[in-house]
């Protein structure tokens, strides 16, 4: 569940990632979690969603992490498409230009991405945020892998199946059963 927030002493608008779940500090999903807080901790760039912060409880001191990004006020760019598709866009600089741009920021910070060898293998517009002025945000790392550079640090389950959204994988990656930077 995703939640706006502001900070109280700076007055700074930010999305809070709330687990639905109750989560054990030595389950699976904590595990999945810390990879994908420190993938998105460890990246600056203009077109990935900005991580702020995180606690591993909630404000009642319970096992419900949460995750503290910047906050993207119009949605995810799948929202935005489904809008044009209705023809129910309120954004009139949503021209081919626009669009140009949004499409050079995704590629962008994908390129930024691989060059840190991390793996994004859920990239789908649901997963890419738009801001204030719609420039795209990539975001939710939570099935991301970084690419170990030492072979013994890797495990079976971290190579093991499938991950992301079947609709937007690439036909390979069923055939060979394993995720690449260029199936992102």
């Amino acid at each position: 569940i995703v939640y706006k927030v502001q900070c109280k002493e700076t007055g700074n608008i930010y999305a809070a990632k709330i687990s639905k779940n109750r989560i054990a500090s030595n389950s699976q999903e904590m595990i999945q979690l810390s990879r994908e807080v420190n993938i998105n901790a460890g990246t600056r760039h203009p077109s990935v969603l900005k991580f702020i912060g995180y606690s591993p409880v909630d404000d009642n001191q319970q096992p419900y992490p949460i995750i503290i990004t910047e906050y993207a006020e119009n949605g995810s760019l799948h929202d935005v498409i489904e809008l044009e598709r209705g023809h129910l866009l309120t954004f009139d600089s949503f021209t081919a230009t626009k669009k140009l741009i949004i499409i050079y920021g995704i590629a962008s910070g994908m390129k930024y991405l691989h060059e840190h060898n991390i793996i994004h293998r859920d990239l789908k517009p649901a997963n890419i945020l738009m801001d204030s002025m719609l420039f795209p945000k990539i975001a939710d790392f939570g099935l991301s892998k970084q690419i170990h550079e030492n072979e013994n640090s890797k495990t079976l389950q971290s190579l093991a199946g499938l991950k992301g959204t079947p609709k937007y994988m690439p036909p390979e990656s069923f055939k060979t059963k394993q995720q690449t930077k260029s199936g992102d």
